[in-house]
């Protein structure tokens, strides 16, 4: 428990800037918002773009903040019941939409909500903790009435807590539009999951070619996952058939989260898609018989 006007106020939260924030229907930007941690300044780059899956794993590795209720110190909640997540009891809001869990992304943005005295007290609580036992039919509202308010529903709420826990979800991959990633091409010999992905991709006859890279995310805690670019030639098929049954045959050969990538050999504008892959990509297996281009050298006369 956290004990405001103490040692440990950071100096970037001042409580200057009392009232209600934005409608949580309408988040955006808010004149004056000044982020003070990681997590703020990835909410004021995710909320205006609507990119959830970065936001989300940047509140799996957060700490969050929580107004005390009741006890010496607690700030006055007059009217708020009170739910709970495990052993930590939160202030909560109702309307025509549900119950709504008031949750701080740090102390400034909860001092601007509840005006705050000196004396007051509050809880820090890693994001992942306080998501695990979440409420079913309770959404968490960030930063009620401060600067920049977003609402998360239920399955954000799960979501997040499955990231911190390291489980396999889609949200825990997802790139936003700025977010920061390194491609390379990881060992030469292939491993157990390669193998089997050529095993598998031995019984697609439009399979000309097969190539693994690795893409890692660059953030904080950020996962790291394989990359296939498969080569095709359709034939009489279409690309799209094709490219189903290489991703079914691919999630059949193994249980790992990889990034596939299916190319039509047949269009010459495909090596410009897929040119940064095939320069990074390590070559696992190519049918023989099949000669497929090596670079992009000749593409454009031929």
């Amino acid at each position: 428990m956290r004990r405001a006007g103490g040692p440990t106020v950071p100096t970037e939260a001042p409580n200057d800037r009392p009232g209600p924030g934005r409608d949580p229907e309408d988040p955006g930007t808010e004149p004056g918002f000044r982020p003070v941690n990681e997590l703020e300044r990835t909410l004021l780059r995710c909320v205006p773009t609507g990119t959830r899956a970065t936001l989300l794993r940047a509140l799996a590795r957060a700490t969050l903040c929580v107004p005390t209720t009741g006890g010496d110190g607690a700030p006055d909640l007059p009217g708020l019941p009170v739910v709970e997540s495990g052993a930590v009891r939160l202030p909560c809001v109702t309307d025509g939409e549900g119950r709504h869990a008031l949750v701080y992304t740090s102390y400034r943005q909860m001092a601007l909500a509840f005006r705050l005295p000196e004396d007051a007290t509050w809880t820090e609580v890693p994001g992942g903790t306080l998501f695990e036992k979440w409420p079913a039919d309770v959404d968490a509202w960030l930063n009620a009435g401060g600067e920049l308010t977003l609402r998360l529903d239920p399955t954000d709420v799960s979501t997040v807590a499955d990231i911190a826990a390291g489980l396999e979800v889609d949200e825990a991959y997802e790139l936003g539009p700025d977010d920061a990633f390194t491609d390379f091409p990881g060992p030469v010999l292939p491993d157990q999951v390669d193998c089997a992905v050529v095993l598998a991709l031995f019984g697609v006859t439009e399979v000309v070619e097969v190539l693994r890279s690795f893409r890692r995310l660059e953030e904080p805690r950020g996962r790291t996952w394989r990359v296939l670019l498969v080569l095709v030639d359709p034939g009489a098929g279409t690309g799209a058939d094709v490219a189903r049954v290489v991703a079914a045959a691919v999630n059949e050969a193994s249980d790992e989260c990889c990034e596939v990538h299916v190319a039509d050999v047949r269009d010459d504008e495909v090596y410009d898609a897929v040119a940064h892959l095939l320069r990074v990509g390590v070559p696992l297996w190519r049918r023989q018989g099949m000669r497929v281009p090596d670079n992009l050298d000749g593409l454009d006369e031929a």
